[in-house]
């Protein structure tokens, strides 16, 4: 009887974690919901501040400051980010996917190093514009492919909603995709910067997940094992306890959230990168309190049960 009502102690104690954990996640994906629709609190003398002042970028028949361009490049992905949060935080009290729950960690890793790079503040203004208008390009380009593949029968799918609900139309929601890259790479031409063609898209920079994660300043070194683990673990190189796991769960039907955690360090080590870049490059930090109850949560919360 002390046995099983151990048992059962250290169930409810486990679930409890989890749902602690998952609560928290929550919290992070509202946070990073805000930083992507609504104004960065910036200090005077931030890298940010100096991107303000910067001269507008003339893309064909309109002038964006460069500021616009940085903050909304990076709000895509941040936005990204708190949808994949909240898809975790799901699959995190489902235990049921071990799999599911790696990819998408792996998807806010990538979203959050992409929303890292273009406000980069150990870089000029110049190579965050650069990235910008390169990761710019890219979602361009995608669009593109994407309606080509499907017949023409849909719009270009980047659209961003502003804080009133109406449709910024600026960055291709509504506009000519192929005319916004001619005017892109024109202006990066005008500007001496050298433009290459790239597997799918022009570029003026090279960007890539592997470069980012090794290069970044604020890196702690986790950075580039939770990209090659969790994108490993998605293409099916599975270690052997996943491998054990994977092959059980068939049976159970279930996955548990310590395991899930073991092999998604991506969804905090995506968070925690942005999130010190971002007090960095605005000299003001954001989600203090939510990040450190997160972190302590997802890191006391992997014992085996």
């Amino acid at each position: 009887m002390d046995l099983i009502s151990q048992l059962n102690r250290g169930t409810q104690e486990a679930r409890a974690r989890r749902d602690a954990l998952a609560e928290a996640i929550e919290e992070i994906a509202d946070g990073f919901a805000r930083l992507g629709l609504k104004p960065w609190k910036i200090g005077w003398k931030s890298p940010a501040r100096v991107d303000m002042k910067a001269p507008d970028v003339l893309l064909g028949d309109r002038a964006e400051p460069v500021a616009k361009i940085l903050r909304y490049e990076s709000a895509v992905n941040i936005l990204s980010a708190a949808d994949q949060l909240r898809g975790f935080a799901i699959l995190l009290r489902a235990e049921a996917s071990l799999m599911g729950a790696v990819s998408v960690a792996r998807g806010i890793f990538e979203a959050c190093l992409w929303a890292t790079a273009v406000i980069d503040p150990t870089i000029t203004t110049d190579e965050r514009l650069q990235r910008a208008l390169t990761r710019r390009l890219a979602r361009l380009s995608a669009g593109i492919r994407l309606k080509d593949m499907l017949g023409g029968g849909v719009t270009d799918a980047d659209r961003f909603i502003e804080n009133d609900g109406t449709v910024d139309d600026e960055h291709g929601s509504n506009r000519d995709p192929a005319k916004d890259i001619d005017d892109i790479v024109s202006y990066a031409k005008g500007r001496g910067w050298p433009v290459t063609r790239g597997h799918r898209t022009p570029e003026i920079t090279r960007l890539s997940i592997d470069w980012l994660s090794e290069n970044l300043e604020r890196r702690i070194g986790i950075e580039r094992y939770a990209w090659t683990s969790g994108s490993s673990m998605a293409h099916g190189e599975h270690a052997a306890d996943t491998a054990s796991w994977v092959e059980l769960s068939q049976g159970l039907g279930t996955a548990p959230a310590w395991l899930i955690q073991l092999w998604s360090t991506g969804a905090w080590a995506g968070p925690r990168l942005f999130l010190a870049t971002l007090a960095s490059y605005t000299g003001k930090a954001s989600l203090d309190h939510e990040y450190q109850r997160f972190e302590k949560l997802f890191w006391n919360g992997g014992s085996k049960i």
